[in-house]
């Protein structure tokens, strides 16, 4: 079976289960958004908003680090994923112990506080799996992350509409979300036993390695939080906890939409790696092309229709009391379009090892950022902090671009984008004219209108089509 193929599969794969965790993830903000309502909600998206700066804070580059060097001949497997594996255990032990503990530094209401307590168990599972999920993109076997994340979520989905239906306290519900990690951590550490003899190990020579790529990666990834994360923190600081729940449901709809670029370009990231570090150029711009040409064939739809709908599917989701989350999310979704675009270059600077060069891309973004949430969300509440997202995903996109061009000399070619724009606006129309319809009822109008023609424009050949889903071997 060709690389390629191998890749159109565990891809597809991934995202079959991806699209699973979606509709179980849109359900659990169901659950939450109409249970909790507007404050409560809020109380919860605080909690996630601190969790995830602090969780994505102690990876510590780690998940880029491990894929990137299991891609790597030079390093033996079992050992760099054991040695990564047990720093990554430390890093998690000291997030479990600590974020409870800082939480009660912030002027925040007490479930709050607690919430952080009852819900970094998630947390510290969602970073363990992460980084185990490189093992299995270096050997294409996502399915098995895809059973493992299915299972969590089903698991805590469950736990929170029995809580919901029993009317317990939203401390119910939050030690409910724990669940997923919990979950999750057990299925896939028993998927992994097949692929790694595990051990607790520490080779001083090789965390010198580790650190060594990983401390670009994790300045970055500090510079990042400051745009991805801080916008809530500063809201929760500064405005009501109902407008921070007004503004974290319309955010949730985007991280939903945003994770399957996410999902794509860590498939691909081991190829790229390979290939740049072979001196395969013509290899890897091909295959940079591809993963272009299909992230823009969902990123534009997607753009479209929440432009044309997302206020009715927002109170679809959340329910009446968030109808003005729909208007944050048509802001929200010009930063989703862009994130596709820059998924596919910051994944490629991963894979060249341009880690480094990106930091003062990333600092510049975080500074200016941080002090247009400073400026603006105290004075415009959630408008302000879509707006500066807005502004900041642009800005990345530009840097990391910049320096994959002047690493590989790729840009992408537009060929095809622009077989994909008409079938998108096609799709539009129709949906324009029948926006006022039931939204679950345009959605799939809409697919069903849109691949048709994207295929008649020649935006996806039935060749490739066939080609992604044929299983018979090809060695």
């Amino acid at each position: 079976m060709s690389l390629q193929t191998k890749i159109a599969h565990n891809t597809i794969i991934h995202l079959v289960g991806k699209v699973i965790g979606l509709l179980l993830g849109l359900l659990s903000i169901v659950i939450l958004t109409r249970y909790l309502g507007q404050t409560g909600f809020g109380y919860y998206s605080t909690i996630v908003a601190y969790l995830l700066f602090w969780g994505i804070l102690v990876d510590f580059g780690l998940t880029l680090t491990n894929v990137q060097m299991i891609s790597d001949e030079t390093f033996e497997f079992n050992k760099t994923v054991n040695n990564i594996m047990s720093l990554r255990v430390i890093l998690s032990l000291a997030f479990l112990v600590f974020a409870p503990i800082l939480i009660w530094a912030f002027p925040y209401p007490v479930e709050i506080k607690f919430g952080v307590s009852l819900m970094v168990v998630a947390y510290v599972g969602t970073t363990i799996v992460q980084t185990l999920t490189g093992v299995f993109q270096k050997k294409l076997q996502m399915w098995k992350v895809t059973i493992a994340e299915v299972v969590g979520k089903v698991v805590m989905i469950s736990a929170l509409g029995l809580f919901a239906y029993q009317g317990r306290s939203l401390y119910w519900l939050f030690g409910a979300i724990s669940l997923e990690g919990v979950f999750a951590v057990i299925v896939l550490f028993l998927f992994s036993r097949q692929l790694v003899k595990w051990k607790f190990e520490i080779d001083l020579t090789l965390w010198k390695a580790i650190f060594k790529r990983t401390w670009p990666i994790a300045l970055s990834i500090s510079f990042n939080l400051i745009y991805l994360k801080m916008d809530t923190i500063i809201l929760s600081l500064t405005r009501t906890q109902a407008e921070v729940g007004v503004y974290g449901a319309a955010y949730r709809i985007v991280d939903v939409l945003t994770m399957l670029p996410a999902v794509f370009m860590g498939v691909v990231l081991p190829v790229i790696t390979v290939y740049f570090a072979q001196k395969k150029f013509k290899e890897l711009k091909n295959i940079l092309q591809m993963s272009f040409d299909t992230l823009m064939t969902f990123a534009l739809p997607i753009f479209f229709g929440t432009m044309l709908v997302g206020t009715q599917l927002m109170v679809l989701i959340a329910g009446a009391d968030f109808v003005e989350s729909g208007t944050i999310l048509k802001v929200l979704v010009i930063a989703s379009l862009a994130i596709f675009a820059t998924s596919l270059f910051g994944y490629a600077v991963v894979g060249v090892r341009k880690q480094k060069s990106m930091m003062f891309g990333y600092l510049t973004a975080a500074i200016i950022t941080f002090i247009g949430y400073l400026i603006f969300i105290p004075k415009f509440g959630y408008w302000g902090a879509a707006w500066m997202t807005v502004f900041s995903e642009l800005v990345i996109l530009v840097w990391t671009a910049v320096v994959v061009y002047r690493t590989v000399h790729f840009l992408p070619k537009l060929n095809n984008f622009f077989r994909i724009l008409p079938a998108t606006l096609v799709m539009s129309g129709v949906v324009y004219l029948i926006r006022d319809w039931n939204v679950l009822v345009v959605i799939l109008i809409a697919g069903t209108v849109y691949f048709p023609v994207l295929i008649a424009f020649g935006g996806l050949k039935l060749e490739t089509v066939k080609s992604l889903i044929r299983l018979k071997s090809e060695d």
